[in-house]
């Protein structure tokens, strides 16, 4: 059975591959890390403070690995042409 963590990493591993989280408007919206105090991280609407959501995953639980990719990911523009309609 994997980790909690490792089922981060792999729906990360999947949107590096694929190019972008899924269910994103084409803007650049900005999201932050916000420590949670037992060792994991959430990530955060920087606008709004709530706990971000791609599609059924409420972004709160991570590693800092895997917060640090997913944030790399959210925070980076959609290029023209990209793969994805989101």
């Amino acid at each position: 059975m994997k980790s909690k963590h490792e089922e981060h990493a792999l729906v990360i591993s999947t949107w590096e591959s694929e190019g972008g989280a899924p269910n994103r408007s084409g803007q650049l919206d900005q999201y932050g890390r916000r420590f949670d105090g037992d060792g994991t991280y959430s990530i955060y609407h920087v606008f709004t403070g709530e706990t971000a959501e791609i599609g059924p995953w409420k972004m709160e639980g991570l590693s800092p690995k895997n917060a640090v990719r997913a944030l790399r990911i959210l925070n980076t523009p959609k290029l023209a042409g990209d793969r994805l309609h989101l």
